[in-house]
């Protein structure tokens, strides 16, 4: 899935097409459509709730992080080290360590309720599923 197919899936009562839609913004009681998303040429998501949430709160709000609004950058670029090419890597390690540390935090958010004899709702479950899909993801790009 594209980054904005990912977002499209998470939000209700999407409307629209050809890189132009319409949704209920997940950051506040919506009753109608008042988010509107549109995917830019370079494959950027633009976000804009007409109420007034803010574009970091919604993207929080739908379990993501704002470097999802932006394409993977599966470029790696050389730079020279002593007359050898290096390869730059498309995330710094500090980046995957943030991304871990905030995922390890929601499934010890979950571990703590569950502990707790607290039941966890279905948008926990998707959540913690998220959790799960972004340590592997990180697992994976770091060859852990």
């Amino acid at each position: 899935m594209t980054p904005v197919e990912v977002m499209l899936s998470r939000l209700q009562k999407v409307k629209g097409k050809n890189g132009s839609w319409t949704a209920r913004c997940p950051a506040h009681n919506d009753k109608g459509p008042s988010l509107a998303i549109r995917e830019a040429d370079d494959g950027r998501i633009l976000l804009h709730c007409f109420a007034g949430c803010e574009t970091l709160s919604v993207v929080q709000a739908l379990g993501m992080d704002m470097t999802d609004l932006f394409p993977p950058d599966n470029k790696r670029r050389e730079y020279p080290v002593e007359g050898k090419p290096r390869m730059k890597p498309a995330f710094y390690a500090s980046d995957l360590i943030r991304i871990l540390a905030f995922e390890a935090l929601v499934v010890s958010i979950c571990a703590h309720d569950l502990r707790k004899g607290k039941s966890l709702k279905e948008d926990d479950y998707e959540r913690l599923k998220v959790a799960q899909q972004r340590i592997e993801e990180v697992m994976h790009y770091a060859n852990i």
